[in-house]
């Protein structure tokens, strides 16, 4: 029997013998996290000033990391999160190593139907935004970049509306580039803010 071989390019063999691009990538990632426990906490002063529902607001914050969206690592910030199968009420802060930052807000069920006139009032405002809606396919795509997401400003009123109340969920998102990223707690906190002042009262 003839064994395997692992064949590396010479680009790979120079990465794999060296441990210190991984130890570099690992204290970038701490810095994020650290940095959406701060934004975390700014959020929280927000929250405090809007009439979010209590009920999506008992779980608390999380925040969460993984090495594999797509291939590349992430760290994400729920707050609030209220995840619940069908009902969903959530705003994603989202770090996508390689890609963007982003911030989404997550609606399906009872809470889609409760924001969802909040939504419509403040259509002419969403449009003049860079923000973009998905309704349909997978409801787990957090790539802002994909097909399933639609710019809102190509979108007129009429066809908004029947999305707030026919689709089985929405996510409007924005996004900012990682060339951002001296600026970016300052720039998703704006986006947070945003987005909870829309959707904040009544519903």
């Amino acid at each position: 029997m003839q064994l395997a071989k692992i064949s590396l390019s010479p680009q790979h063999i120079k990465l794999v013998t060296n441990a210190g691009w991984i130890l570099t990538k690992n204290e970038i990632l701490l810095h994020i996290k650290k940095a959406f426990e701060e934004l975390y906490n700014w959020q929280q002063l927000t929250i405090q000033s809007r009439a979010l529902p209590a009920d999506v607001l008992k779980p608390g914050g999380k925040i969460s990391r993984g090495e594999n969206y797509l291939g590349l690592p992430w760290i994400v910030l729920d707050n609030p999160r209220h995840f619940i199968k069908g009902n969903i009420f959530a705003v994603r802060t989202l770090f996508w190593w390689g890609r963007f930052f982003s911030t989404t807000l997550h609606l399906s069920g009872l809470w889609q139907q409760k924001a969802g006139q909040q939504l419509l009032n403040a259509f002419e405002i969403l449009q003049k935004e860079p923000l973009k809606i998905c309704y349909s396919g997978d409801e787990w795509v957090h790539d802002i970049n994909n097909s399933s997401y639609l710019p809102i400003e190509s979108i007129d009123r009429e066809r908004f509306e029947t999305i707030i109340k026919e689709a089985p969920f929405i996510k409007i998102a924005i996004q900012t580039s990682i060339n951002n990223i001296e600026n970016a707690i300052e720039i998703l906190m704006q986006q947070f803010e945003f987005i909870v002042t829309i959707i904040g009262d009544g519903s």
